[in-house]
């Protein structure tokens, strides 16, 4: 009977999570910010009837690894590598990697000035899960923003984490490093591109020449593998994983001259779209359950303690202050807005803040402080999403300056709408 209360509790969650996504659409709100308060409202439910909950980070881990493979896939799945995008790219990359050493920086000098800890190496080690962006949660919530603005916020924020694991385990092998750091990491993002770039080809050829129509998990599985054996040998996993994403979706930059002969594009075609179909849905499934599971592992009533909510203020100031700056350097006389309140953390900070050694843990920087600037972040971007608003084009204000509005206006009520977001 236990099993079919399981069962159930994990079909609800399903149906649940897709209402979410639903209604975030309609209020501007996170789904995953409602993922994580179905988790703490779980929590409270299992306590008030007695209930003992298992260790659930071992399983939070697990479901976290799946699920940053999954987001970074699906976000590659989704971006046009075109010329007229170049400098957008760029930009994105500079940009987040720019944030990132602002305010990883920043945020280990106020754990280190605070007297948390007295060895600054320490402060970083546990500053850097803090600066990392959630793609996880930035590029399911950017979907009705300009087009410009949704693929500047997807690239970077994918971006973030993936400059954001490297800094981590590159800031991890300084101590054994012997003054060799940089070749070491040069020598690692060299094999990574090398390894992504042969993988890709590889499993491209192979995807389009099975036929059975058990497929797409078989790659969903060899992509897994090859992301954990990359993370063993201290290699940037999320590389080839992005790699073999925006290959997948622009083979006509990646298959051209000779290796055209080798693939058929109609073929890839074919399967590409299935494979993206299968790819979303799996990480809608992965995203429910880790958020939801977090969520439980949250103690509500511990973010509320004094100490907590001054050191999660002061690393929220923190972190918004130098995106702030850095985004007006980069886009100087153009709106931050909503872009500047898009950094919220999650996946990234969740995984890098359970593999910090024991050595280099903080006592009084425990994950109640994690959990606050996590939701804190979130209610800013939501905040951030409510006040912003879409601009209506030239183009759309010319269509309505031209308009017969005595002969149409009831019956497109649209038009009021387009002239009142439109900035002359």
């Amino acid at each position: 009977m236990n099993s079919y209360y399981f069962i159930l509790g994990i079909s609800f969650l399903v149906i649940l999570s897709y209402f979410f996504d639903i209604i975030s659409k309609k209020i501007k709100v996170p789904s995953v910010l409602l993922l994580l308060g179905t988790g703490v409202f779980l929590n409270n439910l299992s306590k008030t009837f007695g209930f003992q909950l298992p260790d659930l980070q071992p399983t939070v881990n697990v479901l976290g690894l799946v699920g940053l493979l999954l987001i970074v896939l699906e976000a590659a799945l989704d971006l046009k590598l075109t010329k007229d995008k170049k400098n957008l790219i760029i930009k994105a990359f500079t940009t987040a990697l720019m944030i990132l050493i602002g305010t990883s920086f920043a945020i280990a000098y106020l754990i280190f000035s605070m007297g948390l800890t007295h060895d600054f190496y320490t402060a970083y080690i546990n500053a850097l899960p803090l600066s990392v962006v959630s793609s996880a949660i930035v590029i399911p919530s950017v979907h009705f923003l300009d087009e410009e603005k949704k693929e500047f916020l997807i690239y970077e924020s994918t971006f973030s984490d993936i400059l954001g694991i490297l800094a981590f385990d590159i800031a991890l092998m300084i101590p054994n490093s012997q003054g060799h750091i940089f070749a070491k990491v040069g020598g690692g993002l060299i094999l990574t591109l090398l390894v992504s770039l042969i993988a890709g080809y590889l499993l491209i050829f192979l995807f389009q020449k099975i036929r059975t129509k058990i497929k797409f998990f078989l790659f969903l599985s060899i992509l897994t593998a090859l992301f954990i054996l990359g993370k063993i040998m201290h290699l940037s996993s999320l590389i080839l994983i992005l790699i073999f994403g925006l290959m997948l979706e622009n083979f006509n930059i990646f298959f051209r001259g000779k290796f055209a002969v080798f693939f058929k594009q109609n073929r890839i075609e074919e399967v590409r779209e299935q494979f993206k179909l299968i790819t979303f849905e799996t990480a809608f499934l992965i995203r429910t359950f880790f958020f939801v599971l977090f969520g439980m592992t949250i103690d509500i009533h511990g973010i509320f303690y004094e100490n907590v909510m001054i050191i999660g203020t002061f690393i929220l100031l923190l972190t918004f202050l130098v995106r702030y700056l850095n985004l007006k350097v980069f886009f100087r006389g153009k709106s931050l807005f909503p872009e500047v309140f898009m950094a919220p953390r999650g996946l990234i900070t969740i995984l890098l803040f359970y593999k910090i050694p024991e050595i280099y843990k903080i006592p009084y920087f425990s994950k109640e402080v994690i959990s606050f600037v996590i939701l804190g972040s979130a209610i800013l971007m939501t905040l951030g999403l409510w006040f912003s608003k879409k601009k209506t084009s030239v183009e759309e204000f010319e269509i309505y300056e031209n308009f017969d509005h005595g002969r149409h206006s009831e019956a497109n009520p649209l038009w009021e709408e387009l002239y009142e977001n439109h900035e002359k």
